[in-house]
């Protein structure tokens, strides 16, 4: 028995690199330019009272109302606060590795002067000066009502943040990809060497904004002024671009009521929105930048009649209605069902392979086993988090809370299709001859027709995972035996 328990650890582990893996693929299918990698460098020599200043190691901290880390912190950063402030007064503000961050306020600061006379075009005061600024050299990750990236701060990795107010300030930078989940993103800063993955309620990316790769947005409102080096993919019911907008390459709008553009797209542009509206002449009634280099390729409620040169390639209508949607969710459908079913063909294989025995095993659980397993994976659905959440708020049991939520992603990763593959090894029990990936086949795509029913869909993905869950747990638990 502790053999087989070893095994299917090691089969976690290995579904773990698996799962990671494919969500790094998909992440990354389109990305040509590597993401270059950032080194601490200390060219400046330190006086005694900045060595002071210096801590050491992993920085913890936690029950406090308000915390700034006025420190060079060489290390990583694990804060549950309710002001959190990453403050570079006396030449601090470092932090060498990652910053985690629970809080009601996250602020990584920077002590800037702006000029009292020269202002932009938008009446922004301009950067007259800079005293000093925050940088982390590692990764980001936030939770949080508001967090603010003030102007010439710098993320040099990835940022992964949920939270209600996002406000990346003017001339800061990110060094690496931005994930955000949130209700108001305004996006002032350089996105220097990756793509902004967005799904809010407000998008505002204004005159300084910058994307070096791909933007891919998912919002309600859609206001952008910036510059996108490569390929936007934008899915909004109000979309606006400004006159300073410059698209380097394609300009993708779905599922769009409004798209009122200006702007300049170097590449195609393909729309599909019920209401598009060229702007090319301001209120004032000066000619603004309304250029697509590229072919249009477009469906709306009307066809578009423009003046010569706003279009320059070829342009192709289609009208607009409900069936384009219908299309397009479609293919989405088919594509996800597709993904589902190679990953879930591949966790099997593998699983086959290395724990042959816990697969045999599957079909012979009975209803009332399932129920218990459903129990089971409810309670540590639930419960794991916050054990975790204890344990990495503890400097001694950081590296087992990490590690207990490193397994808790991977469960919850596999425990759809190990819930699938169990239905199907039961049902193939009964009828033994069909064909068990025929059964896989047919278990995969009924459960993801039911997903698309509303409020049904939610509860039986529940149940779905849940249960899964559970019967992973159960086999990890001794047995009595």
């Amino acid at each position: 028995m502790k053999k087989v328990k070893i095994k299917f650890l090691i089969t976690l582990f290995i579904l773990l690199l698996l799962s990671f893996s494919v969500f790094s693929s998909h992440i990354s299918a389109n990305e040509v330019i590597p993401i270059s990698a950032t080194e601490i460098t200390d060219n400046t020599t330190q006086s005694n009272s900045e060595a002071d200043l210096r801590h050491s190691s992993d920085l913890y901290i936690y029950e406090e109302n308000e915390y700034n880390i006025k420190n060079i912190i060489d290390g990583n950063v694990f804060a549950s606060v309710d002001t959190l402030n990453i403050d570079p007064s006396y030449n601090g503000g470092i932090i060498s590795g990652n910053l985690y961050a629970i809080a009601d306020t996250v602020n990584i600061k920077s002590n800037v002067i702006y000029s009292e006379t020269e202002k932009d075009e938008f009446g922004n005061s301009k950067l007259e000066s800079v005293t000093n600024s925050s940088t982390i050299y590692g990764n980001v990750f936030i939770a949080a009502n508001k967090f603010v990236l003030e102007p010439k701060c710098e993320i040099n990795g990835d940022l992964y943040i949920f939270a209600n107010e996002i406000e990346l300030s003017q001339n800061s930078i990110i060094r690496g990809n931005v994930f955000v989940v949130g209700n108001t993103l305004d996006l002032n800063c350089e996105i220097n060497d990756g793509d902004l993955y967005a799904t809010v309620n407000n998008f505002n990316m204004k005159y300084y904004g910058f994307i070096y790769r791909d933007l891919h947005l998912s919002a309600k409102n859609a206001n952008i002024a910036g510059y996108v080096y490569r390929n936007s993919y934008i899915t909004a019911n109000n979309v606006t671009t400004t006159d300073t907008f410059i698209n380097k390459n394609d300009f993708n709008v779905y599922n769009s009521s409004n798209l009122t553009f200006s702007g300049d797209v170097k590449g195609n542009a393909n729309i599909n929105s019920k209401n598009i509206n060229f702007v090319s002449q301001s209120d004032d009634g000066r000619d603004v930048i309304c250029r697509i280099s590229g072919n249009l390729t477009y469906s709306s409620k009307n066809e578009l009649q423009l003046q010569e040169g706003l279009v320059l390639g070829k342009m192709q209508y289609s009208k607009y209605s409900s069936s384009n949607n219908i299309l397009l969710n479609i293919g989405k459908y088919l594509l996800g069902l597709i993904t589902s079913l190679i990953y879930i063909f591949i966790i099997y294989i593998l699983a086959k392979k290395i724990m042959p025995n816990f697969l045999e095993n599957l079909p012979k659980i009975k209803f009332t086993k399932i129920l218990i397993c459903f129990g089971i994976g409810i309670a540590t659905i639930i419960l794991v988090p916050i054990i975790s959440l204890l344990l990495l708020i503890t400097q001694i049991g950081s590296l087992l809370g990490l590690l207990l939520m490193i397994i808790y992603i991977l469960l919850l990763m596999i425990a759809k299709p190990i819930f699938i593959i169990t239905i199907s090894k039961m049902i193939n029990n009964k009828f033994s001859s069909i064909n068990l990936y025929i059964t896989i086949l047919f278990t995969t795509i009924v459960f993801s027709l039911i997903n698309l029913i509303p409020y049904l869909g939610f509860i039986v993905s529940l149940i779905v995972i849940s249960t899964g869950f559970g019967i992973i747990v159960k086999n990890l638990l001794p047995s009595k035996k």
